[in-house]
């Protein structure tokens, strides 16, 4: 055998495994891909479900940690109501009293009605 002989038939052999890869690579093309998008997806749901549990941990703190600050606004809410109503009852305690005195005070320095008397 001469060298072009075994070189033709290096070729011819070489060109049908590979020429039978390139086949069954066109055959398979399509389960290639959705194997490899299945394994992408399980890939993301895996990473999604670790990143869901913490999304899920860091929803459970920040509500109650809403719930808490919700609780102390109610409290602090209450008291400032009470606090103002308290103050108001007081500002019309005053006003009365303001009333009270305009009614009863002579304005006059030194006058014989005077009550009560203060030595003027």
């Amino acid at each position: 055998m001469d060298y072009t002989t075994i070189l033709e038939l290096a070729a011819t052999i070489s060109g049908t495994i590979g020429g039978w890869e390139l086949i069954k690579y066109m055959l398979n093309i399509r389960t290639n891909k959705r194997k490899e998008r299945a394994e992408a997806d399980k890939a993301e749901a895996e990473a999604d479900s670790v990143e869901f549990g913490v999304l899920k941990e860091t929803v459970e703190f920040l509500q109650t940690q809403l719930k808490e600050k919700e609780e102390r606004f109610c409290d602090q809410t209450d008291r400032l109501r009470k606090v103002q109503d308290d103050y108001f009852e007081l500002m019309k305690k005053n006003a009365q009293t303001e009333l009270d005195l305009q009614r009863f005070r002579c304005v006059r320095p030194k006058c014989a009605q005077r009550e009560p008397q203060n030595g003027y």
